[in-house]
């Protein structure tokens, strides 16, 4: 993982550069260099790509199983495949190297998805955090080595299903409905548990058009449903997909988990998937500290 606080010192600042470069070779060559007079008619040759993304963990240290985070940022940092600086919203912990840029936020709702959504107001926010960044959790790891396009290919668990839930969560996921069906669009449940891409701009736009969301909703699903040109998600599955295998169970048959990650890039557990086997197992996978780590 390239980081941008480190990128200046990093073996692996090539990646970094590679944006700079370019640029630099186009206003270097004579065809493509517009002149002083001309720059204002041509915007596109100075506008400058994103040369990184932000990788975003909301975290609530109250709730919170085991060493979750620490192998998190672990997978993060051994198994991503682009330029990327990585910002916690919510809770420090005293293990934190300064390569972890934190937002604090207490606390505000004991609905995880209100106080969840005033953490993403905060990553809307913050300059820390990029135009495009990824949004993900402290209990979901990398297992092989992606890129930014493993993370936007869109993923559903099918349709929102209010009905096969119980509580707040399905409150919540009652409400998405709601909001979705008032306007005529799509329902599918694209809270699969694993990173996914935002955009600022849509996601400002999604809030203005949809107040009610602080209320508690599955913003996931409200985002990617409300897409004026949406893309063809994928149909997750963890028994054919090459995408997650989640761990629901105290004790998983190892083997088995060990076949299926070899053709998976993401792993998460539920809250009764955490176990000392699992903790074992993560230790197993990523016993080296990361730069993430003081």
């Amino acid at each position: 993982m390239t980081t941008r606080k480190t990128a200046s010192k990093s073996k692996d600042v090539k990646e970094v550069k590679t944006v700079e470069t370019a640029e630099t070779q186009v206003n270097e060559s004579g065809a493509l260099h517009a002149s002083d007079a001309v720059a204002d008619e041509l915007p596109v040759l100075e506008k400058k790509a994103q040369d990184h993304t932000t990788v975003v963990i909301p975290y609530c240290k109250e709730f919170a199983q085991g060493r979750e985070l620490l192998f998190a940022l672990r997978s993060w940092y051994n198994n991503t495949r682009f330029p990327a600086n990585l910002v916690i919203i919510g809770d420090c912990e005293d293990w934190f190297s300064e390569e972890v840029t934190v937002i604090e936020h207490q606390r505000t709702s004991d609905n995880p998805q209100i106080d969840t959504m005033e953490k993403l107001k905060l990553a809307i926010e913050s300059p820390e955090v990029t135009k495009r960044f990824v949004w993900t959790n402290d209990d979901i790891y990398l297992v092989n080595g992606i890129s930014l396009a493993h993370i936007e290919i869109p993923k559903v668990l099918g349709d929102l299903k209010p009905n096969q839930f119980k509580g707040v969560y399905a409150n919540n996921m009652s409400r998405t409905v709601m909001l979705l069906d008032k306007c005529g669009l799509p329902k599918l449940n694209y809270g699969t548990h694993t990173p996914v891409l935002f955009e600022k701009s849509k996601l400002v736009e999604m809030l203005e058009r949809f107040p009610e969301a602080e209320s508690g909703v599955l913003f996931s699903s409200l985002y990617f449903n409300s897409q004026a040109f949406p893309a063809y998600p994928v149909v997750l599955d963890w028994k054919t997909d090459q995408f997650l295998l989640p761990v629901i169970s105290q004790k998983p048959d190892e083997q088995k988990a060990k076949e299926l990650l070899q053709r998976k890039v993401f792993l998460n557990n539920t809250v009764s998937g955490y176990s000392a086997w699992l903790e074992k197992f993560l230790e197993q996978m990523f016993p080296e500290p990361s730069i993430f780590e003081e």
